[in-house]
């Protein structure tokens, strides 16, 4: 749904590849609770926050909220771990997870219960002001960490793989996916 803007095909197609490619791993995985995407020309002002987004998603809605300007800037450049569609998309899995529906718990348990280890450790380290390797928001708490390291997992790999090694190792396990192996150059894990 254009908010301002007119939805093109290409918006269409780009939007559903960025959907496709988070949710590669899994049969038939549509991400049904979200039966909306609306898609403003550049940042918006949420009424409930009274601040400017750049993509949001809204579970007790079906929504997902993107700015197409910042949308397309995600994808222009694919290797700097900034990409909104990619995040949403990131938190729309992780939240149809554990919303019922018929498609929900696709995350395995006792994955999802490591990740979040290690995600804290992390998350931690980020909050204490320690080297880390993802951006700062990824502090923020375990959904905007896991969103954050999407991006990284898809962007920058390699670097990813190299840096959180057990980390990396069980993103691909949750995803059921290694984009590290098809990075040109690449090394494959053993």
């Amino acid at each position: 749904i254009g908010k301002g803007i007119e939805v093109t095909r290409e918006m269409r197609v780009r939007i559903a590849a960025a959907a496709a490619q988070v949710t590669l791993g899994f049969d038939r995985l549509l991400l049904i609770h979200f039966s909306h995407i609306l898609i403003f020309p550049d940042t918006y002002l949420n009424k409930r926050t009274g601040k400017h987004h750049l993509g949001e998603v809204i579970p007790k809605r079906g929504t997902i909220v993107l700015s197409w300007s910042h949308f397309q800037q995600g994808f222009a450049t694919p290797d700097d771990a900034h990409n909104v569609g990619l995040h949403e998309m990131a938190h729309a899995l992780w939240f149809e997870d554990g919303i019922e529906n018929g498609e929900d718990h696709f995350l395995s348990p006792a994955l999802l219960t490591r990740w979040k280890a290690l995600a804290a450790e992390q998350i931690e380290r980020i909050g204490t002001g320690q080297p880390h390797f993802f951006r700062a928001y990824a502090g923020t708490n375990q959904a905007e960490f896991f969103a954050v390291a999407v991006e990284y997992f898809f962007e920058q790999p390699v670097a990813y793989q190299e840096r959180l090694p057990e980390l990396y190792a069980c993103m691909c396990a949750l995803l059921r996916q290694d984009p590290a192996r098809t990075v040109p150059g690449a090394v494959p894990r053993a």
